[in-house]
């Protein structure tokens, strides 16, 4: 059965929209009242959800009012990514046309940016998010999360699915071509929506300062901690990110189990540098014992776990020490994070 596309309103992003009947809006008239309405992408081509479409295909995009070109420009992301023959505008129609053909058997995203403004300078209330397939099927999959940096939500980070092992085993961003691209949106959510679901994936985003969607050095970058994979559900939610600094750092991921241990106490996990007792990273365990730390530098380091007792998340000469670790814990990358398990 050919699959079918809906229109989909998410905290964030817009994924595939609604057409709408009436004429293109022009702006309200000299001495009007200002224009708060905001814009939206009224038409794309190929369609969201097709299959089977022409490899040789161009893709439009077509806003219900007239645009701030540029804006549009650095806010659209193409995966897997193009090569341009060239980009034009056709009124309120922006068409980029391939270099060469696009993939066989392949599903494409095209993502605008919620940044993209209209001509008066009112931002798209959300992220878009279209897919179609040059194959006979589109694929079921959906992956989504949010995106932080410094403790603050970011819009219009770039984040891209790698093949697991598609990275290289430094731990830098990886050098080979993502599966998929997309955007965050409002709250800094994402989403990945058409994603294959027999893949195993990592994941990174980037504060893309150039808006060239790729990743460049100096950019501020962060990453999932470990890999995704689907099991029998066809999505993967609360992929949540840390950018962390203009390298990808690594994480610590673990699990206490608490079972002997009385609920009123608060447990802290900290790992500490060996070549700099400075260097502290905290974590602490959810409802089910397991925690994580993110953006933990490369090196190695000594666990240990204290009843904390003012929740400050710090060894106090009050608080008591429930258990370290015999072993010294290696932090590579984030691709790889060492597992943790601590037993009382």
């Amino acid at each position: 059965m050919r699959p079918v596309s809906i229109g989909l309103l998410l905290p964030g992003v817009t994924l595939i929209a609604l057409a709408v009947s009436g004429c293109a809006k022009k702006g309200a008239p000299p001495g009007g009242p200002p224009d708060t309405t905001a814009p939206y992408v009224e038409v794309i081509s190929p369609e969201g959800g097709s299959v089977g479409v022409d490899v040789g295909s161009t893709i439009s995009i077509t806003f219900s009012e007239r645009m701030k070109k540029r804006t549009v420009e650095t806010g659209v992301v193409v995966s897997p990514p193009c090569r341009w023959k060239k980009r034009y505008w056709e009124d309120l129609t922006y068409r980029l046309v391939p270099q060469g053909d696009l993939k066989q058997d392949a599903t494409y995203l095209v993502s605008v940016s919620n940044k993209a403004e209209d001509s008066h300078g009112v931002a798209m209330k959300s992220t878009f998010v279209s897919g179609f397939s040059t194959g006979d099927t589109l694929n079921a999959g959906l992956i989504s999360g949010s995106i932080r940096w410094k403790k603050m939500d970011v819009e219009g980070a770039v984040v891209f699915l790698f093949e697991e092992d598609g990275p290289d085993s430094a731990g830098g961003f990886p050098s080979t071509e993502p599966l998929y691209l997309t955007l965050s949106g409002s709250r800094g959510v994402f989403e990945v929506p058409f994603v294959d679901t027999g893949r195993k994936y990592n994941v990174f985003a980037i504060i893309d300062n150039d808006l060239d969607s790729e990743y460049d050095e100096g950019e501020n970058v962060g990453c999932y901690l470990g890999s995704l994979a689907f099991d029998e559900t066809s999505e993967i939610k609360g992929i949540d990110i840390i950018i962390c600094g203009e390298t990808p750092h690594g994480g610590i991921v673990g699990r206490i189990d608490t079972s002997s241990v009385a609920d009123t106490i608060a447990i802290t996990v900290t790992a500490t540098s060996f070549d700099d007792s400075s260097l502290v990273y905290r974590g602490r365990p959810g409802k089910d014992g397991s925690f994580k730390m993110d953006c933990v530098k490369p090196g190695q380091y000594g666990i240990r776990a204290f009843n904390d007792i003012n929740s400050n998340m710090k060894l106090d000469p009050g608080d008591s020490v429930l258990v370290e670790l015999p072993d010294t814990l290696r932090v590579d990358s984030c691709m790889q994070p060492p597992q943790v398990e601590i037993v009382f």
